[in-house]
């Protein structure tokens, strides 16, 4: 289970509170932006944020931008800017010893790197929020925020697959709501916990309980302050997964297209990631057409994961800060421990690069030896079922099939210009005809298909011609027919498991151990 595609509004109270309309000039635009450009204008949000922090007045104020901005980024997936403006906004919160404020941080900082699977960082947050939040003055303000701490508290309980504790954290969590009182919008933090409850019981196969949670986070939802809520989304969809859990495809589509509707309309990524992996799982087992397409749709929502893992890894290192002491020992002892600590990272790193590096090597060798082992064999027509009758022969398929083999041949596929149509063209063959099979019997698009080819002629021309090894990135990209840098990167990573740059050192590295053992056996004969 991958809880970084479960929906979390660990800070969905922090708006109320933070809001609250003073009649200032601050408070209009942040007002305007948290409730209607967060959705309907983003871009004009993130805009909104950056002049909120330019005309603040206080810490106060720069906080609430911050957090606005952060809440923006994460919203649409852009999560490594999210947690540098939480940062931001935490050592102004420390500076002017805001506890409220500061637990509600380390909670939003807990929710972003669980995201990102960084579990042990997140736990590390998630306590400092714990504690934190004991020294909150305004029992109110305490109730409100361990409410929604609960609800983090139990996203953990659930990544250690212990679903009925973590049922146990939100009932806690709603009793907790109680206590805060009519200063909050009761009904959607219910809300939000018995949608989390209800997935638990799911996950404990107990659909009736999952049923009887979902329709009562439902009717929550629809009392409260905010009923358009993205959370309607996943409500909706869980309750889609509770009928496929029964059966019932029918009641099963109907709420998956409500919840893909809601997806769409509030563009909120991690609702979209929740609602492709259902369909995706649903039209698995029933409708291999719309499964390609769910798939391709939650592939491209999650390319730039890998990247963004990357970049968090190394903000563990510069968010390494100097803890200030009364006394000077004090000090000392927290700048040594501090270096051990970066001495410690930085061997874990070198550590990780190795055995990267040799994962990265083992994938080589297995892809080289994988395409020089393959031997060409004819493509044959699957069976067809009643749908590829009615579209085209079988001499017709057996036909196109000929003219794709004599296709990959030739190095036509190396032109930028090329598309489908002209290759149709090229080949005297219908577009729509080209386009099935290449699907059929590649398991691909046209696109995807004529990329992996480009990908191949050039590995073929790194492993045969030395010179090549020699060229920079961007000249192989053109020579196989990419229009830029970073698609050909990204293709070639798709094909082989490595970078164009990894590969190629890996080659160079596999010559020259070639050479140096050629020497020695000549060496050897002549002595």
């Amino acid at each position: 289970m991958h809880l970084k595609r479960i929906f979390i509004l660990f800070i969905a109270v922090v708006f109320p509170y933070l809001s609250a309309a003073q009649g200032s000039k601050f408070d209009s635009i942040f007002s305007e932006t948290a409730q209607v450009l967060l959705s309907s204008n983003p871009k004009k949000a993130l805009s909104n944020t950056d002049y909120l922090y330019k005309i603040s007045t206080n810490n106060s104020e720069r906080i609430r931008s911050s957090m606005l901005r952060a809440t923006l980024l994460r919203q649409y997936g852009i999560r490594n800017e999210a947690v540098a403006a939480l940062k931001r906004a935490d050592s102004l919160a420390i500076i002017d010893k805001n506890y409220n404020m500061q637990a509600r941080i380390n909670g939003f900082l807990s929710t972003l790197y669980r995201e990102f699977e960084i579990y042990t960082l997140g736990k590390i947050h998630l306590q400092k929020a714990v504690n934190i939040s004991k020294k909150i003055e305004d029992k109110t303000d305490m109730y409100k925020f361990q409410g929604n701490l609960s609800q983090e508290i139990a996203y953990y309980d659930m990544y250690s697959s212990n679903f009925s504790k973590a049922i146990e954290h939100l009932k806690k969590g709603n009793q907790l709501f109680e206590k805060a009182g009519t200063t909050i919008d009761i009904n959607f933090q219910t809300a939000v916990n018995n949608e989390l409850i209800a997935k638990n019981f799911l996950l404990l196969h107990k659909v009736d309980s999952a049923f009887f949670y979902f329709n009562k986070a439902k009717k929550g939802l629809e009392s409260s302050q905010s009923p358009n809520s993205p959370l309607k989304g996943f409500i909706y969809n869980g309750l889609a997964n509770a009928y496929t859990a029964m059966g019932d495809f029918k009641n099963a589509i109907s709420n998956y297209k409500t919840a893909e509707q809601i997806a769409k309309d509030s563009n909120f990524f991690i609702l979209k990631q929740e609602v492709y992996n259902s369909l995706l799982e649903f039209y698995k087992k029933t409708d291999n057409k719309k499964y390609i397409t769910y798939n391709e749709l939650n592939v491209t929502l999650n390319k730039d994961e890998e990247q963004s893992r990357k970049l968090i890894a190394d903000d563990l290192i510069k968010t390494l800060r100097k803890k200030q002491f009364d006394n000077h020992s004090e000090y000392q002892k927290s700048k040594y421990l501090i270096i051990g600590s970066c001495i410690f990272i930085i061997l874990i790193i070198i550590g990780l690069y190795i055995f990267k590096r040799k994962q990265d090597y083992n994938k080589i060798k297995k892809f080289i030896s994988k395409s020089e082992n393959q031997t060409e064999t004819e493509i044959k027509i699957a069976p067809k079922k009643d749908v590829a009758k009615e579209y085209m022969s079988e001499a017709t398929e057996s036909t196109i099939l000929e003219s794709i083999k004599q296709f990959e041949k030739s190095d036509l596929y190396l032109n930028k210009d090329i598309s489908l149509n002209s290759v149709a063209a090229e080949l005297s063959i219908n577009h729509r005809y080209l386009s099935y099979v290449i699907n059929k019997h590649k398991s691909k698009d046209f696109a995807t298909y004529i990329n992996e080819l480009r990908i191949n002629y050039i590995i073929n021309q790194l492993k045969n011609d030395p010179n090549y090894l020699k060229y920079k990135i961007s000249y192989l990209a053109d020579q196989c027919g990419f229009l830029s840098h970073s698609r050909f990167t990204i293709t070639f990573k798709k094909v082989t498991g490595v970078s164009p740059l990894t590969f190629i050192t890996y080659l160079q590295k596999e010559n020259q151990e070639k050479k140096q053992l050629n020497h020695a056996a000549k060496t050897k004969q002549m002595s």
